[in-house]
């Protein structure tokens, strides 16, 4: 919008001071293309003005929105729980697994007794044990470990929660 158009509407709004109402009639009076520009900007104020009318609504409403709210059934909070048995079973396969890791170490170490108690832990575990199924046995754990932390700490986020209501 230039400075022409936003003067115009000034003052067909009524917003212009004296000075610029002056300023503006005198120009609308000499300029031509001024007075033709002030003539559109009337007509489509005119316009907007027959074309907007305000709609109300009627007066109960609010009555009639507040009663259809009420009348709706408020949704249910979902508890989701977690069977503590399965924590259970986790909890008892890692102590298993490092039970059974403890076993093996124990069992096929050498034991030599002298000055100092001297451990032998140079067993064929190669044989037994390659690097894959120790990465795969460290995932397992690792996952099984990241469940059991996130059902601990929603736990205690769940019970934040009942002290701060």
């Amino acid at each position: 919008m230039t400075t022409q158009e936003e003067q115009l509407w000034n003052y067909i709004d009524g917003n212009c001071s004296e000075k610029e109402k002056i300023v503006i009639e005198a120009r609308l009076a000499t300029d031509i293309s001024f007075s033709n520009q002030y003539q559109q900007l009337l007509e489509l104020n005119q316009i907007i003005a027959e074309e907007t009318e305000v709609d109300e609504p009627s007066m109960s409403f609010t009555r009639n929105v507040m009663y259809k709210v009420q009348a709706e059934i408020a949704p249910v909070k979902l508890k989701t729980r977690v069977d503590s048995r399965i924590v259970y079973a986790i909890g008892g396969f890692f102590a298993v697994s490092l039970l059974a890791i403890l076993v093996y170490a124990f069992a096929t170490a050498n034991f030599t007794v002298g000055k100092v108690v001297q451990i032998d832990l140079e067993a064929d575990i190669d044989k037994l044990i390659d690097p894959t199924v120790m990465m795969v046995f460290l995932f397992l754990n690792v996952g099984l470990l990241l469940v059991y932390l996130d059902f601990y700490f929603r736990k205690g986020l769940k019970k934040a929660q009942k002290k701060g209501e």
